[in-house]
């Protein structure tokens, strides 16, 4: 006979766990280092700022940043009862304190919605960067149809599932209580993808080595960051899921 659940989402696990990624190191000669320092005299002779967004930038990205970014500013300035029910129908959550937790949309919806929730505003901006950086690769991988969009967004979200899959996996493996929120189980997905179109499955193996290594090295300490917990486990199923990346691009042929 399964418990009642008298709990709330909040004071039970407050953003335990939070998935953030950050990459990137820069590297500047002493020529590169005088460049970026020399004194124009001459307005003239400042060089043009490249726009953010390009000509050309995909749509889809556009959209889907800017309907993470509103959600996750909602669930920032929400109430205490709204973000409470927020975290009921997008967080992942598993453990001992979740197992009879309420999902007001079903138990399958937090394997897509946590996507849309942040543990604040520095997880926000760090994810949205990532995506906003990595996606147009593989959004322009596969085609400029329409229906690319449609793919773009489908081949996301199925590295979301295996993501929340993966983090669920390690909650019932872990019997303790976790709650995971964030973008980057699928944007880990990306990193394969953008590997295959440069060298096929090589590409794609070795591009994912150092972010395998990294959420490894995470499991080991905990998954803690100073105060922050990295869900390693969904960054690696989100990862695994983002090989199935060619599947999307067969579908993207012409008279598919």
């Amino acid at each position: 006979m399964s418990k009642s659940w008298s709990g709330s989402w909040l004071p039970t696990i407050k953003r335990q766990a939070v998935t953030w990624r950050q990459s990137g190191v820069g590297v500047f000669t002493r020529q590169r280092h005088m460049e970026l320092m020399q004194v124009y005299s001459d307005p003239n002779q400042l060089p043009e700022r490249p726009p953010i967004f390009r000509k050309g930038f995909p749509a889809v990205i556009l959209a889907l940043t800017g309907a993470i970014v509103v959600v996750s500013l909602i669930q920032f300035n929400a109430s205490d009862q709204f973000e409470d029910w927020m975290y009921a129908v997008a967080a992942i959550a598993g453990g001992p304190a979740f197992e009879n937790a309420p999902r007001p949309w079903g138990a399958f919806a937090p394997y897509v919605l946590h996507t849309f929730l942040h543990g604040g505003s520095f997880h926000l901006m760090m994810n949205m960067a990532m995506l906003i950086a990595l996606g147009p690769i593989v959004v322009q991988g596969l085609g400029r149809a329409n229906k690319s969009a449609i793919l773009f967004l489908a081949f996301f979200f199925v590295c979301a599932i295996g993501g929340a899959a993966a983090q669920m996996l390690w909650y019932a493996l872990d019997a303790q209580n976790g709650i995971a929120i964030g973008a980057s189980s699928a944007i880990s997905g990306l990193l394969p993808a953008i590997g295959f179109l440069r060298n096929g499955w090589r590409g794609a193996a070795s591009i994912s080595v150092p972010w395998i290594l990294i959420n490894i090295a995470l499991a080991f300490l905990g998954g803690d960051i100073g105060v922050m917990r990295v869900a390693w486990a969904a960054h690696l199923g989100g990862l695994a899921a983002g090989f199935s990346y060619p599947i999307f691009l067969a579908l993207s042929r012409p008279g598919r």
